[in-house]
């Protein structure tokens, strides 16, 4: 046994997810790697939450979806008597700190480690550390088992220089920043709420503008505004929000105004599940905007890519003068991991060759327009005009993000996705050697090499969390390939490995 799986589950207001955290951060400062997941509805106040995480030896790529110790801060999980153990948890906001002691002792974790983080935590607050020692010695005393029973096998434990611990929406704001981010507004919205509260939080610090205004129309225009002044924009939404904001991505395009648009897909139509996650906005992205122009669209696999994803994007936005658009989901949104401190990371700035206030005269035109930016309407005008916009995309293509391809080259199977399912691939492929992986990261402009790859495998499988297979008809549409099994998931829950596993079979 060399992973373990704990959830934490009870209503809203118990500090689920706090409590949560800090399992993470202790078996982090322990050695260990660890991913998470956590689920609640989309309620102003109650429900049922939960939050879960998978801790290893190993770099861990995806929770698993059965727990070995659940702790469940109310008395509602009755039916195993012989495995379950009645904490006398207090009724009140301590009733987390009594259960993570009583987990340090049954996981045998370090307590001198989760001790100096609980009051690194809480302070000087001695009801915490009461709480803590409370909910150990219960576990001390009342424990049959022996702790080894749930101990991974390698004592040695070193996850290297991953001691920060990071959800998808600081990372991508991370990626913003070190690419020259400068300028960035959003209207909060599920899941991406996160990189609004991580860059106000810290705007002074970084040297970002961060603005939350009335909608998203006023979102999208602001940041169009601080580009065509020289700044460096971004702005995150989901799909309710990014709806609002086609029109200003169409101007964009029309004008030549770089901005990054981070979309953190949940299940829709409409509203939806607003608190669940969704690969359902591929196409909508793709094809977002009336017109033809040039925009990208990218899609980070993990935490860690959600890093060198938002990076890429601005950089991009700015050499090309184009929209680019970074397709994310709730699962890495708000999905945590331990990753190197990307606070230290160094980046290459690409600035924008657009003419800004200051250094020349450009008239910013929705209409066609020429050159300098004055509207046209003949023939000649109208086909320069396309022209310019569409062989931007030719040329992004060198710049954008090439598929990975994982597995042995003897492989005769193929498994194709994009995004957040990726972590689950790799979980689930974990010691096999019959499939190869290949994951596309970048949706659009579509490269068409990537057919050649896929083609030459003789069984093809596509992955993804939507009902309707939408990278498998965007690779269609653009060359010729068929699938010869498709693999979808559209609940509003991420694929687990154990799923894709037995699917796999």
């Amino acid at each position: 046994m060399n992973r373990i799986t704990v959830k934490i589950a009870g209503p809203a207001g118990m500090g689920i997810k706090s409590a949560g955290l800090l399992l993470a951060k202790i078996v982090t400062e322990c050695g260990y790697y660890f991913a998470d997941y956590s689920e609640y509805p989309s309620l102003v106040r109650g429900g049922h939450n939960t939050y879960q995480i998978t801790y290893s030896t190993e770099e861990v790529f995806m929770v698993d979806k059965k727990a070995d110790v659940l702790v469940s801060l109310v008395k509602d999980h009755e039916e195993d008597r012989v495995n379950l153990w009645e904490i006398p948890l207090p009724n009140n906001i301590f009733a987390n700190t009594v259960a993570i002691g009583a987990l340090m002792y049954r996981l045998n974790l370090d307590k001198k480690i989760a001790l100096k983080i609980i009051k690194e935590r809480f302070g000087d607050d001695g009801k915490n550390l009461e709480a803590f020692e409370e909910g150990y010695e219960w576990a001390k005393t009342n424990f049959k088992l022996k702790t080894s029973n749930l101990k991974l096998k390698n004592e040695e434990i070193d996850n290297g220089d991953k001691k920060m611990i990071m959800d998808g929406s600081e990372a991508v704001a991370w990626g913003l920043v070190k690419g020259g981010l400068n300028f960035f507004a959003a209207y909060p919205m599920t899941p991406v709420s996160g990189i609004l509260h991580f860059l106000a939080k810290n705007q002074d610090e970084l040297g970002v503008k961060v603005y939350h205004p009335e909608d998203e129309i006023a979102v999208a225009s602001m940041a169009t505004g601080a580009s065509i002044a020289g700044g460096r924009s971004a702005v995150a939404t989901s799909g309710g929000g990014f709806a609002l904001m086609t029109e200003t991505v169409s101007l964009n395009g029309a004008m030549g105004v770089g901005v990054v648009y981070i979309m953190g897909q949940r299940p829709g139509p409409a509203t939806g599940m607003p608190t669940w996650t969704s690969q359902g906005d591929l196409l909508f992205t793709v094809f977002s905007g009336h017109g033809e122009f040039a925009k990208i669209v990218l899609a980070p696999g993990s935490i860690e890519e959600s890093f060198e994803m938002g990076q890429i994007a601005i950089n991009l936005a700015n050499k090309y003068d184009v929209p680019v658009i970074v397709l994310m989901d709730k699962m890495i949104c708000e999905g945590a991991t331990n990753l190197n401190d990307l606070s230290k990371e160094k980046i290459e700035i690409i600035k924008s060759s657009k003419i800004v206030p200051g250094q020349g005269e450009y008239l910013y035109n929705s209409y066609e327009h020429d050159e300098q930016g004055f509207s046209v309407e003949d023939s000649d005008g109208a086909k320069m005009g396309m022209e310019t916009r569409l062989n931007k995309l030719e040329e992004a293509k060198k710049d954008c993000p090439k598929v990975l391809l994982l597995g042995s080259k003897k492989s005769k199977k193929l498994i194709v996705s994009w995004g957040s399912t990726k972590g689950t691939i790799l979980e689930a492929l974990r010691g096999r050697d019959d499939y190869a992986y290949l994951q596309v990261k970048t949706l659009w402009p579509i490269n068409k090499e990537i057919g050649k790859i896929i083609n030459g495998f003789e069984t093809k499988i596509l992955i993804e969390n939507n009902a309707t297979g939408q990278l498998g008809q965007l690779l269609k549409s653009q060359m010729n390939i068929e699938f010869d099994k498709t693999i979808l998931k559209y609940d509003g829950r991420p694929f687990f490995p154990s799923e894709l596993r037995e699917e796999l079979k």
